[in-house]
């Protein structure tokens, strides 16, 4: 250790042992804060997971994981649904046109035929 001669190395001596100390605060809260981060229950499990399964991590999340996957079940059982109800109505309306044109060649069939006026001849 150095020998102080002079008030004004003590304050030099100070000030660069407060700005060391700061920059070692900061150093701590980034951990600090990286760690509290990590060991959140949805990181952790990623992080596991992707440990696991020797994949790479995904930084979407695990709630977005989630959610997509929620959401194409949900899409799929919509479609399902809708293209049922899709299927009933145009099989509906088919047998709808098919009644009429049925109703409609029954009664071309049951009118009698004209006969030709003997005037005109």
């Amino acid at each position: 250790m150095k020998k102080i001669k002079h008030i004004k190395d003590i304050e030099r001596e100070k000030l660069r042992l407060r700005v060391q100390q700061l920059e070692q605060e900061k150093k701590l809260k980034e951990s600090w804060t990286t760690l509290k981060e990590d060991l959140k229950p949805g990181n952790f499990l990623r992080s596991k997971i992707a440990e696991f399964t020797h994949e790479k991590s995904d930084d979407k999340g695990l709630v977005s994981g989630l959610v997509n996957a929620g959401a194409a079940y949900l899409s799929k059982r919509l479609t399902g649904y809708a293209g049922e109800k899709i299927d009933s109505t145009i099989q509906a309306g088919i047998d709808k046109a098919s009644e009429r044109l049925k109703t409609l060649l029954s009664r071309k069939r049951t009118k009698k035929p004209r006969t030709e006026d003997p005037k005109k001849h």
